[in-house]
C-alpha cells in the first residue's frame, strides 16, 4: 500500500507505533465535527495546511468560554462569537484547501517567545543505521505563534541554549536532549517502514514541563537552517549524510 506524504498520513503512520503514540498531539482532518471535538476537549487548537511548509496558513484558535474564540494568524488577532461562525470564518480563510486541526501544544518560551526544535535524522546510502545529525531551536519572532524564522523574523539557536534559557521546569538540558534524540530515531525508523526515505526533519515541540512532542515530519527539510548557527559542524554532517 502506498501512503500519501501529507501531514495527516505521516501522523497516522507514526500513531501506529505504541512507543510514539503518546508523543503525538491529536490531529484530524479539518471538518466541523473534528474542529468542535478538539476545541471542546482541549480549548486550544492549531489549524494548518495538510501539505506545504514554512508556517504558511497556520492559525491558532483558543476558546475564551461562552462560545467566544480568539484567532491568531500571523501577527493579527480576532475574536469571533459562536463555534459555527468561527468554523465558517476559518473555512473562508483556507479557501477550500485541505487543512488539518491539531491539539495546540503549550510550547516552552524564551523571553516570552515560543520555540520548537528542528531535528534531523538521516542514514547514509546503503546503510540501515539512522543517526541524529543535527538539532536546533527555532524561536518565534515578536507577536508570532509560528516558529518559522523567515516568516516570523525569529532566530535560530543551539537547542541546548534555548532549553537552558527557557521557562521549562523539572527536567535538565541533557535529559530533554536525550529524549529528543530517542524520539527522533524511533520516528525515523517507523516512517521508514512505510516510506522510502533517508532523511527526516522533525519539528519537535517541548512544553514548559519538558515533555517532548512530534509536531510534524518533513522528508525534504531545509538544511540551510543549520547554516545560521555559528558552529557549522552539524550542517557539514547533514551534507555528508545526504550524499
Amino acid at each position: 500500500m502506498r501512503y500519501s506524504r501529507n501531514k495527516l498520513a505521516k501522523y497516522r503512520v507514526l500513531k501506529k507505533s505504541s512507543e510514539l503514540a503518546s508523543t503525538l498531539p491529536s490531529t484530524y482532518s479539518m471538518t466541523k465535527s473534528h474542529f468542535q471535538k478538539l476545541i471542546s476537549r482541549y480549548g486550544k487548537v492549531i489549524v494548518k495546511p495538510s501539505s506545504g511548509s514554512g508556517g504558511i496558513g497556520v492559525m491558532s484558535v483558543v476558546s475564551q468560554g461562552g462560545q467566544s474564540y480568539k484567532l491568531h494568524h500571523g501577527t493579527s488577532k480576532k475574536r469571533i462569537s459562536g463555534l459555527s461562525e468561527t468554523y465558517a470564518y476559518i473555512k473562508r480563510k483556507t479557501k477550500g484547501a485541505s487543512y488539518i486541526v491539531q491539539k495546540k501544544i503549550r510550547l516552552a518560551k524564551v523571553n516570552g517567545r515560543p520555540f520548537d526544535a528542528r531535528v534531523m535524522v538521516q542514514r547514509k546510502r546503503g546503510s540501515s543505521e539512522w543517526v541524529l545529525t543535527g538539532q536546533l531551536a527555532k524561536i518565534a519572532g515578536a507577536g508570532y505563534i509560528i516558529t518559522n524564522t523567515a516568516r516570523s523574523k525569529g532566530k535560530v539557536v543551539p537547542l541546548s541554549d534555548a532549553i537552558r534559557r527557557s521557562d521549562i521546569q523539572g527536567r535538565s538540558v541533557s535529559e530533554i536532549e536525550h529524549r529528543v534524540e530517542s524520539i527522533g530515531l524511533k520516528a525515523a525508523r517507523q516512517l521508514h517502514n512505510y516510506y522510502r526515505i533517508r532523511t527526516v526533519g522533525l519539528d519537535v515541540g517541548i512544553d514548559n514541563k519538558g515533555r517532548v512532542w512530534i509536531i510534524e515530519a518533513n522528508f525534504n527539510p531545509a538544511k540551510s537552517l543549520f547554516l545560521k548557527l555559528k558552529n557549522k559542524s552539524m550542517y557539514r554532517k547533514i551534507v555528508r549524510y545526504q550524499k
